[in-house]
């Protein structure tokens, strides 16, 4: 989703929304391979860009139905992708683009994208801003930890993002083989604590707030309402937490309110220390150096060893005796360890985060005095500048560490 996302979006908003290359007129195909579909996300992304569906090659190839199969014989299979309203198989005139690169910063195109859909995306799904929302955590899902899914529209407007004094934490729920906090609920409850156990403080914050984003599919959430629910989550929130990849590109659905909203990417032990021009190349480098927009990049890496565990591929490569190989190195192996997260750790981070949201001075002052982003070590939480090799090194050369 998010290379997607940096690039295929990106390129597609310079040369038909900017350059006029196409009009919205034109039906958009993308050349998926093995007869795929288009995945939802691929359709909401560039929905700015047609006034209908995007489709996929299956999808434009497909036989036609004949009359007789047609519901209400009218001799036409129905179409939603073609302005004539039917499927069609003969065309005057297609254009076929190779779009590649990355014209501009994913800020801009975010921007489009959320504006094109707001009227779609619900207002705080999460309930962060509802003054009967429950605990910091909200409510959770039945056989998930600490899992929250959007409920009705509150009775009350909730309180902005702007105005709340609740440092509002989403973290991304991830599931598969690599790159899973094994321990959401733990960390979730870590959040609780800190409001009961004498306040939560940080800046302008006096509570925290910790809430989980599932973004997958589920029977009640699928489709383009997914990505809807999950733009308007996002968008109710302070900080994202991610792990490095695709999902930590939601972040530009954030609020870009002056530097009151940041992304927390975790990277695990390795990737971002030993191991750092590859995760700086994605969302660091398009919240700095390529981005028009105030939300704030921190990074927390994870350098202590009891807090990464190998990825389900690498356990299953050291347990196979030699029979079982990968092509990846150690850069790759690094990237997709779980993560198993001390939650103090992580609390005295958010708490870090939050001291330097709506206050650019003490942002600027933390930037220049290379302590802007946390290092996981054994002993607590050391703050440092992007990209120390050596987290050891660095707590020896005097960093202090938080407990």
């Amino acid at each position: 989703m998010g290379e997607f996302f940096a690039q295929l979006a990106t390129v597609a908003d310079v040369y038909f929304r900017q350059k006029g290359m196409i009009d919205d007129l034109a039906t958009l195909v993308m050349a998926n391979p093995w007869g795929m579909g288009v995945p939802s996300y691929q359709r909401v992304m560039m929905s700015p860009y047609s006034r209908f569906p995007l489709i996929s090659f299956h999808d434009l190839s497909a036989r036609p139905h004949t009359a007789a199969d047609v519901a209400g014989g009218e001799g036409h299979e129905h179409g939603a992708w073609r302005q004539e309203g039917y499927h069609v198989s003969c065309f005057e005139q297609a254009v076929l683009c190779k779009l590649s690169g990355r014209p501009q910063g994913l800020a801009i195109t975010a921007k489009v994208l959320y504006d094109h859909m707001k009227d779609h995306v619900p207002i705080d799904p999460l309930g962060f801003g509802t003054p009967d929302s429950g605990p910091a955590s909200g409510p959770r899902q039945a056989g998930a930890a600490a899992a929250v899914v959007p409920g009705p529209a509150p009775a009350h407007a909730p309180t902005s993002v702007h105005d709340d004094t609740a440092l509002r934490v989403l973290i991304e729920a991830r599931s598969g083989p690599v790159r899973n906090l094994l321990n959401l609920h733990d960390i979730v409850a870590a959040c609780d604590a800190a409001n009961a156990q004498g306040g939560f403080r940080a800046g302008s914050f006096t509570r925290l707030s910790c809430k989980v984003l599932n973004t997958a599919d589920s029977p009640q959430l699928h489709g383009n309402a997914r990505f809807y629910a999950t733009a308007g989550a996002v968008r109710s929130a302070h900080v994202l937490v991610a792990l490095h990849g695709a999902g930590a590109a939601n972040c530009f659905f954030l609020e870009d309110d002056n530097g009151s909203t940041a992304l927390l990417e975790i990277r695990a032990c390795g990737f971002g220390t030993r191991y750092c021009v590859w995760p700086n190349w994605f969302m660091q480098t398009q919240l700095t150096s390529r981005s028009v927009t105030s939300i704030r990049f921190f990074a927390l890496n994870v350098e202590d060893p009891a807090q990464c565990e190998p990825s389900d591929y690498e356990a299953a490569v050291s347990a196979s005796n030699g029979t079982l190989r990968t092509w990846g190195g150690d850069d790759f192996r690094a990237r997709d360890k779980h993560l198993r997260l001390r939650p103090s750790t992580f609390v005295s981070m958010l708490r870090h985060v939050g001291s330097l949201l709506r206050n650019s001075s003490a942002f600027q002052a933390a930037k220049a005095a290379d302590r802007l982003h946390g290092y996981a070590v054994p002993g607590g939480l050391a703050l440092g500048p992007l990209c120390v090799a050596n987290a050891t090194e660095l707590v020896r050369k005097g960093a202090p560490i938080i407990a």
